[in-house]
């Protein structure tokens, strides 16, 4: 996570901290606790078609996790479904989030 971003408004970098803050620094999916570098704000609608920075559009997710949501090559789909080893209810919520960015289902 880098710490400023200024290509982002003000409101998208204290909803960050917010949500960070209300998940207890866990990922949305898989919930383990997130270190410094290890973490990457999420828009759930993308943001270069709505430019939403609200709070009820951001989750935290690990960084892994967010690269699966976004990638579309189905190999390396599966690289990274076979290391993340997720259950049936953090995969749902995987096709929920891609789903949600106009990515399909994966």
């Amino acid at each position: 996570m880098k710490q400023f971003i200024p290509s982002r408004s003000i409101e998208f970098i204290d909803n960050r901290i917010s949500r960070f803050i209300a998940q207890y620094g866990k990922c949305a999916v898989i919930g383990i606790e997130l270190g410094l570098d290890d973490w990457y704000c999420h828009d759930k609608t993308t943001y270069y078609l709505t430019k939403d920075d609200s709070y009820r559009n951001l989750t935290i997710l690990n960084e892994s996790v967010h690269r699966l949501i976004h990638k579309r090559n189905q190999e390396k789909i599966q690289v990274l479904l076979n290391a993340l080893k997720l259950n049936k209810k953090q995969l749902e919520k995987v096709h929920e989030l891609s789903e949600q960015c106009l990515n399909g289902v994966i």
